[in-house]
């Protein structure tokens, strides 16, 4: 009579019957543990002894549970050669020269021909200040020979005459002085399409003024200061009545170019001039204020001067950079009964605040009656 033995081939669980020469095998099927068990019980496994020349290669193994738990070879091939893959590919990773990551691509600069009538020390700033980008200048020439030269030096076209820069340009700065923008803007009237957008920076001259003496609606008015000789300015611009968004983002990276940039209603322009129009000058007279004082507290002249400057700029930046207001950023450097507090109260003896409140008022005031005029 055959064994019954517990055979293991290619990964299968199966039982049979052992004879020389001969497998028989039944897959076994899945049940119960319990009748497992019986079955075991009735066929107890024989010692193990080797398989016959007639035997098909089959592995007769006891069916313990250390046998039946082990792996199959083939699945452990497998997992070694997926290691070594992974080996060989991270190998090959490693290897291979990095390669760039393509930069994103910048915005092209949008490209136009700006023109302006009257080369004046504003005109300058800010031709000097879009001169890096690829806008095309052009103006024409001065009754004195230095300002046609400064510009020749930052690559603007010179032409003949007014109309040719009109004619020649998209963007056309108005940059005479007031008392002759009227003047101006009548001869250039024939010369203006629709396509031309117009900006004036002459102070105190209305949109309704300018629209009215070119006949032409896209118009952009700007009110810029004095520091723009230093990429400083801080401008306010309205808009006329045919101006566009696109024309508003023109303006105003122009004028980024030499400060800050704010939109604001017309009706606020004459405040604008006594404020930031005429402020630089108080802040030069504050200064020289400070350097003096500083000169009679035994400093020399241009430590005072040059510690008055700076002070100004620092304080100017901790008001631009923290976002804080002014008042609290004054008590965090005033400390009771300290000096700061003591130079403080000497300056409202003096109405320092109500002066400076009242020089921007009438300054304002002056300003309207100069537009009225």
């Amino acid at each position: 009579m055959s064994d019954p033995a517990c055979w293991v081939s290619n990964g299968q669980r199966i039982w049979g019957f052992w004879a020389p020469g001969q497998v028989t095998s039944k897959t076994h099927p899945k049940k119960k543990i319990q009748r497992r068990r019986a079955t075991a019980a009735q066929f107890p496994a024989p010692p193990l002894r080797a398989p016959t020349s007639g035997d098909p290669g089959h592995r007769r193994v006891a069916p313990t549970a250390i046998q039946l738990a082990s792996k199959p070879t083939f699945h452990i091939h497998a997992i070694l050669l997926r290691l070594l893959l992974l080996l060989l590919l991270g190998s090959l990773a490693m290897a291979a020269p990095p390669q760039p990551v393509p930069a994103p691509a910048a915005a092209s600069p949008e490209v136009f021909r700006l023109g302006f009538i009257g080369p004046g020390n504003l005109a300058e700033s800010i031709a000097r200040g879009v001169a890096a980008s690829a806008t095309a200048i052009r103006t024409a020439p001065h009754r004195r020979p230095e300002r046609a030269e400064a510009f020749s030096s930052i690559g603007a076209h010179i032409l003949e005459t007014n109309a040719q820069v009109v004619d020649d340009s998209d963007v056309i700065v108005i940059s005479v002085k007031p008392q002759i923008v009227r003047q101006v803007l009548v001869e250039l009237k024939p010369l203006l399409s629709e396509e031309k957008l117009l900006v004036s920076i002459a102070a105190g001259i209305k949109m309704e003024d300018l629209q009215g003496w070119s006949g032409h609606r896209r118009f952009i008015r700007v009110m810029p200061n004095t520091p723009s000789a230093v990429g400083q300015a801080a401008s306010v611009m309205c808009l006329g009545e045919m101006a566009t968004e696109n024309d508003e983002n023109r303006v105003r990276s122009l004028f980024s170019a030499i400060g800050k940039v704010w939109t604001a209603e017309e009706k606020y322009f004459d405040a604008v001039t006594g404020l930031s129009g005429s402020g630089p000058a108080y802040i030069f007279l504050a200064i020289e204020a400070m350097a003096d004082g500083g000169v009679a507290a035994g400093l020399p002249r241009d430590l005072a001067l040059g510690l008055a400057s700076q002070t100004v700029l620092g304080a100017a930046t901790m008001v631009n950079k923290t976002g804080k207001h002014p008042g609290q950023l004054k008590d965090m450097v005033t400390s009771p009964a300290g000096t700061t507090i003591t130079g403080i109260q000497e300056l409202e003896k003096g109405a320092f605040r109500g002066t400076l409140i009242n020089a921007v008022v009438a300054a304002t005031k002056r300003c309207r009656e100069l537009s009225q005029s």
